[in-house]
């Protein structure tokens, strides 16, 4: 039984977005408005893709894209999408995620915040064999960076879906970061979260679980380097699926 792990934060694009909109938005006004629209796309190569800290390509590698338009006012829509190899074993497993996202990201109070919408389609599925994986969550975040020489920045955030992958029920999924810019560019950086499903179709009982990532980033020319130790409480039969060191090389253009 597949049990999916969708990670808000699956070196997903909210914290990043909201900060280039939020800078877009800052270098627009001062510009004379030169133009209220940006569109950018985002590539990402990796050891293994981590879910909210499970694996989702069996411990293989992965490749991931997106494309998103941003307005200067602070509303963004997206779309994102990776393959997947949940069950080797089975022929009707999805093999590609396709993620659309919309929100809306605005400064108040000294803080970054940011609200929205996002559908996760799983292709490649055989619904007839089991639950439907599709689903959808409304996530919001609030997050702070301090001046100083290290430039500390914290934030925290939530997810929330009525109707979990696999159709179970109520999912709820709670987060935090800490980071630093370090004088040579190496910007470390700590995540913790924990998600708790409502059981319903596909985990009769639910479950819940506490996950965390320590790692590091360095941009070199137009790639940014990361590396990462992840960690989850979940896995006490298949402890592989829950612990890996990942490795990423990314490009935003």
């Amino acid at each position: 039984m597949e049990i999916k792990m969708n990670q808000l934060l699956r070196k997903y694009v909210y914290g990043t977005l909201l900060a280039s909109l939020m800078a877009f938005g800052t270098f627009n006004a001062s510009a004379e408005e030169e133009s209220a629209h940006s569109i950018s796309a985002n590539v990402l190569l990796a050891t293994e893709y981590l879910y909210r800290g499970i694996t989702q390509t069996n411990e293989d590698p992965t490749l991931q894209g997106g494309f998103d338009y941003g307005h200067a006012s602070g509303f963004y829509i997206g779309t994102w999408a990776s393959n997947l190899e949940f069950n080797p074993s089975t022929t009707d497993a999805a093999s590609l995620e396709i993620d659309f996202y919309a929100g809306y990201g605005f400064s108040a109070g000294g803080l970054d915040f940011d609200l929205g919408y996002l559908y996760y389609m799983y292709t490649g599925q055989n619904e007839d064999a089991g639950a439907d994986y599709d689903f959808w969550e409304i996530y919001g975040s609030v997050g702070k960076e301090f001046d100083g020489s290290l430039a500390p920045s914290v934030s925290v955030g939530f997810a929330w879906s009525p109707d979990f992958y696999g159709e179970d029920d109520d999912g709820i999924y709670i987060n935090g970061s800490f980071g630093l810019s370090l004088p040579a560019g190496i910007s470390p950086y700590v995540n913790v979260g924990y998600q708790d499903v409502s059981g319903d179709k596909t985990t009769a009982a639910g479950f819940d679980y506490f996950h965390y990532a320590v790692g590091a980033a360095k941009d070199v020319g137009p790639l940014t380097l990361d590396i990462s130790w992840n960690d989850a409480d979940l896995c006490s039969g298949s402890q592989d699926a829950c612990e890996a060191v990942v490795f990423s090389v990314s490009s935003s253009f």
